[in-house]
C-alpha cells in the first residue's frame, strides 16, 4: 500500500506508514475516494473500521462509506470471500434493510478498500433508548422489533446470516421506518455448512458482540443460522424494554458464560416493565437451544403482533372506568340471576365527554419543582380520568402529573395508569385523577335517564 501522504510502499496488512507513522486508511474531510466519493465527515467506528458520510459526486446523492481495516481483506481468500459476501448482500431489496451498494479498492488514490452504502439519516436502538430515559415505551419497542424482525427474514430468504445484530445496528429514519445496518461480518449460510466454518475471523477469534452473541456464537459452533440474529433480536427487545442487556460480564469471556449458563432475568424492577404479553416470546427468542427458538423471523414478527395486541388490550381494560358489582343480597348465590333494581326517575347518568379540552400537564419533581410542562389537549373524559395526548417521554406508569384545565377552574394531580400509542402513533398517557372528579361541564350528563 502506497502512503498518500509520503508516497512510501508499506505492506498490504500496515495500518500505518512505516516511513511518516501516518494512518493509511484515516481519511478527512473533502478526500475524494475512486474520484468519485467525496468525504464529508464521520459517521462512527465499527469492528471493520470507519464509516464516513460522503457525497457520490457521480449520481449526486449522499451516501455512506465504510473503510476496512486492512486484517479483513489482507489475504486473497479472504477478500474473494468477501467480495462473495458483499455481491450477495446486494440482491437485497428491502424497506427495512439498508442498501449496499458496491465494495470496492481505491488504487490510484487513497488505496483504501471500502463499501459504499445507503445513507440513513436518523436514530440507532441505542441512542433512541437514550434519549427516552434508558428504554422505550412497550408499543414503539415492539414496532422497532416487528420491523427489525421482517428485515431479517429478508436477509435469511438469501441465506446471509447477520451474526452482529445489535441496538446500534439498527437505525430509525425521520419517517419511523426502522432500517437493518451493518452486514460487515454478516456471512453465506450455504458457505458456512459447505466449510465447516463459523464465519469470518480474525486470528482465530470468533467476532461478534458479546452482549448480543447467541449461545452457539458463544461456542464458535458450526453451521451458524438465522436462528442467532432472531436470539440477537430477542436480546435488543429486551433491551428496549428494560434499559439493559439481559446478560452482561465483568469481561466478554465472562458475558459469554452468561449466555451459555444462566436464564434470562424476569425478575427485578427492570423487568418488571417488560409486557406480560412479551414474556413468552422472548423466553422463546432467547432459548439456549437454537432448535427451541421460532423457526424463522416472520413467526417471530407474528408472535410479536399479537404479544402488542394482548399488551394494548390490557392497557386499554386497566384504563376503563371500573365496572359497577350489583350488591347481592343474603341468601342468594354469587352469580345468581336477580331482577334489576329500577333506576330512579330523578337519576343522571355521566359518560366520557368526547370533546377535546386543552390541558397544561406538568411533570413535577419531589420537591413541587416543575421539570416539564407542555399544552396539550385531553380527550375521552371521565369522573375520574381522562386519556392525555404527551410528547414528554420521560413519564412513566406510576408517576404523578399536574393536570390544569387552560382557561378553567379544573386542576388536579393525577396517577399515569398506563401509556400506549394510537394509530396515530402519538403517544397517549391514561389518568387517574386523584385530587377530585372532573366537574359537570367536563362530562356529558344525561338527563334523560
Amino acid at each position: 500500500m502506497i502512503c498518500r501522504y509520503c508516497k512510501a510502499s508499506n505492506d498490504d496488512t500496515a495500518e500505518a506508514c512505516f516511513t511518516c507513522g501516518r494512518s493509511l486508511s484515516a481519511l478527512t474531510q473533502g478526500d475524494v475516494i475512486a474520484s468519485r466519493y467525496q468525504i464529508e465527515g464521520v459517521l462512527g467506528k465499527g469492528g471493520m473500521g470507519m464509516v464516513y458520510k460522503a457525497h457520490d459526486r457521480m449520481l449526486d446523492e449522499t451516501v455512506a462509506i465504510k473503510v476496512l481495516r486492512s486484517e479483513f481483506a489482507n489475504t486473497p481468500e479472504m477478500l474473494k470471500r468477501f467480495k462473495q459476501e458483499i455481491k450477495l448482500a446486494r440482491r437485497v431489496s428491502h424497506k427495512n434493510v439498508c442498501r449496499i451498494h458496491e465494495f470496492d479498492e481505491d488504487t490510484k488514490g487513497t488505496g483504501v478498500r471500502y463499501i459504499s452504502m445507503e445513507y440513513v439519516e436518523g436514530t440507532d436502538m441505542k441512542q433512541l433508548a437514550r434519549d427516552n430515559g434508558g428504554f422505550l415505551e412497550p408499543d414503539e419497542a415492539f414496532e422497532v422489533a416487528i420491523q427489525a424482525a421482517e428485515g431479517l427474514h429478508a436477509i435469511h430468504e438469501l441465506q446471509i446470516v447477520h451474526r452482529d445484530l445489535k441496538a446500534s445496528n439498527i437505525m430509525r429514519d425521520a419517517k419511523g421506518r426502522v432500517r437493518l445496518m451493518d452486514f460487515g461480518i454478516a456471512k453465506l449460510e450455504a458457505m458456512d455448512r459447505s466449510t465447516g466454518s463459523g464465519g469470518l475471523t480474525i486470528d482465530g477469534q470468533t467476532m461478534g458482540t458479546p452482549e448480543y452473541m447467541s449461545p452457539e456464537q458463544c461456542m464458535a459452533q458450526k453451521g451458524i443460522d438465522g436462528r442467532s440474529d432472531i436470539y440477537a433480536l430477542g436480546v435488543v427487545l429486551y433491551e428496549l424494554f428494560t434499559g439493559t442487556v439481559p446478560f452482561r460480564g465483568d469481561t466478554p469471556v465472562a458475558t459469554l458464560f452468561k449466555h451459555l449458563n444462566e436464564s434470562v432475568p424476569f425478575e427485578g424492577p427492570a423487568a418488571g416493565r417488560i409486557p406480560i404479553a412479551a414474556v413468552p416470546v422472548l423466553r422463546k427468542a432467547l432459548a439456549k437451544n437454537r432448535e427451541d427458538r421460532f423457526e424463522n423471523a416472520a413467526k417471530l414478527a407474528e408472535a410479536l403482533r399479537e404479544a402488542r395486541q394482548k399488551t394494548r388490550e390490557a392497557v386499554a381494560a386497566e384504563a376503563a372506568p371500573t365496572a359497577r358489582v350489583a350488591a347481592v343480597g343474603p341468601g342468594v348465590a354469587p352469580g345468581a340471576a336477580t331482577t334489576p333494581s329500577p333506576t330512579p326517575p330523578d337519576r343522571r347518568r355521566a359518560t366520557r365527554l368526547e370533546t377535546p379540552i386543552n390541558f397544561m400537564l406538568r411533570r413535577v419533581g419531589s420537591t413541587g419543582t416543575v421539570l416539564q410542562e407542555e399544552r396539550t389537549v385531553a380527550e375521552n373524559i371521565g369522573r375520574g380520568g381522562a386519556r392525555v395526548f404527551t410528547s414528554i417521554s420521560s413519564i412513566a406508569p406510576g408517576d404523578i402529573v399536574h393536570l390544569e384545565q387552560v382557561d378553567g377552574p379544573f386542576k388536579t394531580r393525577a396517577e399515569v395508569r398506563g401509556i400506549y400509542f394510537g394509530k396515530d402513533h402519538v403517544r397517549r398517557l391514561n389518568l387517574h385523577f386523584v385530587d377530585s372528579p372532573a366537574p359537570d361541564y367536563l362530562v356529558h350528563v344525561d338527563e334523560s335517564r
